[in-house]
């Protein structure tokens, strides 16, 4: 594959991995390190080790199914037990990781080999059964291994895409600014495309801060493509002068790089939310035949008289976008003001809420207001107005969460995965209800989503942090750790040192329990462990 296409091979494995490493992380698993075209994993419990196997080949099937012919590519996974040496880097070595090595080889495409050691710790303990390969010579092990095989994914059989149940990835990049001074303006339009997108439950659209990544890869479509897991894009440009825009949009499928439909819309400005209906119409028309067309005509926002609160919902995300308390600030000062010239802006209020949440989590002070509350008053009013908006359905929901009013909660949350099954900030908001609710493997099966979807968004950390959360509750450390671990990588966040502390203490890793929290302790000496919980609620 890399021979006919290195670029392209290269970004499906990309995309691969991104899908994949979350489910090793939830069975507690340290990924070594890559190898190239594959990975080495060191895994707590032969257990946990065929359990994550077989769900990353039952993955990989699904991934493969729907890929073209040429383009699929198949995982074999070996699996040993035995003892390693942990060199100072953290790789493992031992005639135990090599026999593993050499058993990855003895697998079929699709499927998994094993030792029998494994074999024997595993037997009536997962849900596949393996049959006996008896006994193999591999090479530069003098024995001969035991093996035993279990084929999964196999090769996967072509399939004509069924239109009412196959799901498009949409990937909406950056729309150029023509003017040179109006790039907000231009991102707002991006922002409203994708918004719109994601109420369509039959689009998975990729989130803001996956695609704004790739401002810059001009001409790359097939190669963003497929690192965003996306079988169409939709790209175009913005041009601003006076009261009048130009936007064009066109549609491209993105493993050919055809063009699918293209249009150019010419309008006053006090038209410009006509203009975003007919190009999500339009869009939604040719990604998915049995989309009605009502349905990419739903609007988000209002049909103000003039643009003045739209302008400067705009420019607060523009602001936001900066990932800075004062821009994070400025953003809510914005936010406030286009609340101020239209009470009944819905999106403004459903902006807040994020603003307020972001800088609650951040611990920003600004001002004298409590930033939860804040968030929880703008979602109720946000969604008092617009009562299909997903995402202040979920943060309304933690809201009543705080409230101790789960049977409302767990309804809202509901509600808002149906409405927007794909969206990285509503999965992560209902998986925190959740796995409150106790519901934590549940809980768990969102934020996953979550995270492979939340690819490029710099509150990336707060997934892992619920993660941390979800797996303790459930009594599974050795996952909790693991996701604590990958957590910090995104950020070294005092809550996930906390709950990093008490999960390495209920493993009896007490040294690195104590790192943790003297991490905590040094930052906040004064501060408890009960201030660590206050952004939990738990039934």
């Amino acid at each position: 594959m890399m021979a006919e296409d290195e670029d392209a091979t290269y970004a499906a494995l990309v995309a691969h991995r991104n899908a994949i490493d979350p489910i090793l992380l939830n069975h507690g698993s340290r990924i070594v390190k890559g190898t190239g075209d594959g990975v080495l994993v060191e895994v707590p419990s032969a257990v946990e080790a065929v359990k994550a196997a077989i769900e990353v080949q039952e993955l990989m099937a699904e991934r493969n199914a729907s890929a073209p012919e040429g383009r699929r590519m198949q995982l074999r996974v070996g699996i040993n037990l035995g003892d390693v040496i942990v060199d100072q880097d953290g790789d493992v070595h031992g005639d135990g990781v090599n026999v593993a090595v050499r058993l990855e080889g003895e697998a079929d495409p699709g499927g998994i080999c094993i030792s029998d050691v494994v074999h024997g710790q595993i037997d009536g303990r997962v849900p596949v059964e393996f049959t006996d390969g008896g006994l193999v010579e591999v090479k530069n092990i003098p024995d001969r291994v035991h093996v035993w095989k279990a084929r999964l994914g196999g090769k996967p059989e072509s399939k004509a895409i069924d239109h009412a149940t196959y799901t498009a990835a949409v990937a909406v990049l950056p729309f150029d600014d023509m003017s040179g001074d109006d790039a907000y303006f231009a991102d707002g339009i991006t922002e409203d495309l994708i918004t719109v997108l994601s109420r369509l439950p039959d689009f998975r659209v990729i989130a803001r801060n996956s695609t704004f990544a790739y401002r810059d890869r001009v001409g790359d479509i097939r190669g963003v493509a497929r690192e965003l897991d996306a079988t169409h894009v939709v790209e175009g440009s913005v041009r601003r002068a006076g009261d009048r825009v130009r936007v064009t949009a066109q549609l491209i499928e993105a493993e050919t790089g055809h063009h699918l439909w293209a249009e150019r819309y010419d309008r006053e400005l006090v038209d410009v939310f006509e203009v975003q209906d007919e190009i999500v119409s339009e869009i939604a028309t040719h990604i998915h035949p049995a989309i009605e067309r009502v349905e990419g005509e739903k609007r988000v926002g209002r049909d103000p008289a003039d643009l003045d609160a739209w302008d400067l919902m705009l420019r607060s995300r523009w602001h936001y976008h900066t990932n800075t308390r004062d821009g994070c600030e400025e953003a809510i000062r914005l936010a406030e003001l286009a609340v101020e010239r239209d009470p009944s802006f819905a999106l403004a209020h459903a902006s807040l809420v994020g603003l307020w949440v972001t800088a609650g989590f951040n611990r920003w002070h600004i001002g004298e207001r409590r930033a939860m509350e804040e968030a929880v008053r703008h979602a109720f009013i946000a969604l008092e107005l617009d009562p299909n908006d997903a995402l202040s359905m979920s943060l309304a929901a933690i809201g009543f969460a705080f409230g101790r009013d789960f049977d409302r909660a767990e309804d809202l949350v509901r509600r808002a995965v149906s409405l927007a099954p794909y969206d990285p900030s509503v999965l992560l908001s209902v998986g925190a209800v959740t796995y409150w609710v106790g519901d934590h493997d549940r809980a768990v099966e969102h934020l996953t989503k979550a995270w492979q979807l939340a690819l490029h968004e710099p509150w990336r950390y707060h997934i892992a942090t619920n993660l941390t959360f979800a797996h303790y509750m459930a009594g599974r450390y050795e996952a909790a750790a693991a996701w604590a671990e990958r957590g910090l990588e995104a950020a070294d966040y005092l809550q996930i040192r906390a709950i990093a502390a008490a999960t390495y203490a209920q493993l009896g890793r007490i040294e690195e329990a104590k790192r943790h929290l003297a991490h905590v302790t040094k930052d906040k000496p004064n501060q408890t462990a009960s201030e660590y919980l206050k952004t939990n609620t738990f039934k």
